[in-house]
């Protein structure tokens, strides 16, 4: 089981492998467990996107910082100091970076610009706006933690008896990508995202490869895993996987883990909500 508290003082990307995979739940219980290293900030991404894939709201308390617009903030229960107002516009109106002073639940929006928000992340920890930054990534879109800097990320699984066998392979891949190591001077580098098609045009007895980082890796899980076994791979830049909070329905922890096999990851959080902050 990874600790939870790691996520205090640190950049944490959050994404999902499908919606309605327990996000919301996750970053609720995230959120508290961030404050304990001082104020937090909570960002999602998405063009013109409201957050509310998992089909709720994010509860802030006073010190949280997030971005919304100003209408969402005048709507919301919750009231905000505006620390500024945030360059372009969504469809759901002008952007700000508030503060919270009063707790309640937010809508937050994202810039649609990952180059933005990677700047306003910078920003709010140099500002010492915010000690811990939550990220709320696209649904299933592990590309986007390479843009967000030195980040950590989570991904959250919800897994039912007929999604048992595929979210599987896909905690199996994942996994196996965010434990290649880093550098391999000798290895043959390769630019771009990694396809079949990329594959099928590797030089005769190529045995050493070298990607840009995990997220190019563009390929079905079995796929994955398969090229991953037969080449020595390597990446110019990792990513940490904090783990995998996954929320089991009808299916039990003994049969998931079977599904897993005996190389399974230990960095597995069970059903993030029964987690006390």
């Amino acid at each position: 089981m990874f600790d939870l508290g790691e996520v205090a003082g640190a950049v944490t990307a959050v994404a999902g492998f499908d919606k309605g995979s327990g996000k919301t739940t996750f970053l609720n219980l995230a959120l508290a467990r961030a404050r304990t290293a001082g104020s937090a900030a909570v960002f999602t991404i998405g063009v013109d996107g409201a957050r509310k894939a998992d089909g709720g709201e994010l509860h802030v308390e006073p010190g949280d910082v997030v971005m919304t617009t100003e209408s969402l903030a005048r709507d919301s229960d919750a009231r905000f100091e505006v620390l500024e107002a945030v360059p372009g516009r969504t469809a759901l109106g002008r952007l700000m970076l508030g503060r919270t002073v009063r707790a309640g639940s937010v809508t937050l929006v994202g810039t649609g610009h990952l180059s933005t928000l990677a700047q306003l992340i910078s920003r709010v920890r140099e500002e010492g706006w915010a000690s811990s930054v939550l990220v709320d990534g696209a649904v299933g879109r592990i590309t986007q933690v390479s843009a967000l800097g030195p980040a950590q990320f989570v991904f959250t699984v919800r897994v039912e008896p007929a999604t048992l066998a595929p979210a599987a392979r896909r905690i199996q891949a994942l996994a196996a990508l965010a434990a290649l190591p880093e550098g391999d001077p000798g290895a043959l580098q390769l630019q771009g995202p990694i396809t079949l098609d990329t594959l099928k045009a590797l030089p005769r007895g190529a045995e050493a490869l070298s990607a840009e980082d995990f997220t190019r890796f563009f390929l079905e899980p079995q796929d994955l895993l398969r090229m991953l076994g037969r080449y020595r791979w390597s990446v110019r830049r990792s990513f940490r996987l904090l783990g995998f909070a996954v929320t089991l329905r009808g299916v039990t922890r003994p049969a998931f883990l079977e599904a897993l096999g005996p190389g399974c990851p230990a960095n597995l959080l069970f059903n993030p909500f029964e987690v006390t902050p």
